[in-house]
């Protein structure tokens, strides 16, 4: 079923996938990926730990962190936890009102036994897919948060073990000569504003000063 319902949803932005996922559905792992303007990703994961039948809590949510995304760049493909490095772990209640999985208000207003792990991370290339490894038992919907496009709607993909998602596109990094360059003139830029305001202020006081020793 999982599988027949995942070849619906096998591109961005597919149209059918809020009618499978309109309620909570807790046995789903969410996967927010936000691609930020300076060309970092953040991947958030959520489980709700009281609903899905592979992690209960934390310390399974650890262990499952550490080899639950694999990502693919040209030929190599690497576990997202190596490029990524440690993730933070925290804990919430409350469903993700920005999520597009049509939660209800009442679904909203109730708490829950959330973890969530983030990673942080600027790829090498800016163009990649992210797999689920062969024999994974989770089912992940995916969604992207393009902070470049921020009026766009959110695009989707629903996974399972041995699916990739469609081709990533990052913002593309600023090589370091032109950050060097960037931080040169705005530190140029600050000092030249600093003298030229300090100027203005001593001729200023030197001209009061002028003035009512004429008085």
């Amino acid at each position: 079923m999982i599988r027949a319902l995942r070849q619906l949803v096998m591109t961005w932005g597919a149209l059918v996938l809020p009618l499978f996922v309109s309620a909570h559905n807790g046995e789903f792992l969410l996967a927010k990926l936000t691609l930020r303007t300076d060309g970092a990703c953040v991947l958030r994961v959520t489980v709700d730990t009281e609903a899905n039948f592979n992690i209960q809590d934390r310390a399974q949510f650890a262990k499952a962190a550490e080899g639950l995304f694999l990502l693919s760049a040209g030929k190599e493909t690497t576990p997202l936890a190596k490029l990524a490095g440690e993730p933070t772990f925290t804990s919430e209640t409350k469903l993700d009102p920005a999520a597009p999985l049509g939660h209800t208000a009442e679904e909203l207003a109730k708490s829950y036994k959330l973890e969530v792990v983030e990673w942080t991370w600027t790829p090498e290339s800016p163009k990649f897919v992210l797999r689920l490894p062969e024999m994974s038992p989770h089912t992940v919907v995916l969604w992207l948060d393009d902070e470049t496009k921020p009026a766009a709607k959110p695009r989707w993909v629903m996974m399972i073990a041995e699916d990739e998602s469609p081709l990533i596109t990052a913002v593309p990094p600023l090589p370091a000569a032109l950050k060097l360059r960037m931080l040169i003139l705005c530190g140029g830029t600050m000092i030249c504003l600093a003298t030229l305001f300090t100027g203005i202020g001593l001729y200023i006081r030197k001209r009061r000063q002028r003035l009512r020793s004429q008085a």
